[in-house]
């Protein structure tokens, strides 16, 4: 298991007592989402609007849809977020971030 179930659980009730917190998308999201046909600017400030856990595979999961009338919903993984960093969650959430990248490496192993 990638995750551990209690900080994800733990970090998510935060996250959803926050709501909504702006993010940026890293640089290779922004590239990967243009290359999907999506025009979003390098610094663009999207807004987690919603969490839920999308399992080993995509962590906690984070709905960025820019409006309410867009035709389709923009999803993205809190791991490509960028938080900043004055945020009361930037910690929690950058801790979580970088022991799920730690241990996506070591499962690649």
């Amino acid at each position: 298991m990638i995750d551990d179930s209690a900080q994800v659980t733990d970090l998510m009730g935060k996250i959803e007592a926050q709501l909504p917190i702006p993010a940026t998308p890293t640089s290779a999201t922004v590239k990967q989402l243009r290359a999907q046909g999506l025009k979003i600017g390098a610094g663009r400030v999207l807004f987690i609007q919603r969490v839920f856990y999308g399992g080993d595979e995509g962590g906690i999961m984070c709905d960025v849809t820019p409006t309410k009338d867009a035709k389709s919903v923009l999803v993205i993984s809190l791991t490509h977020l960028r938080i900043a960093p004055n945020h009361p969650l930037s910690r929690d959430i950058r801790a979580y971030q970088q022991q799920r990248i730690r241990r996506i490496a070591q499962s690649n192993r």
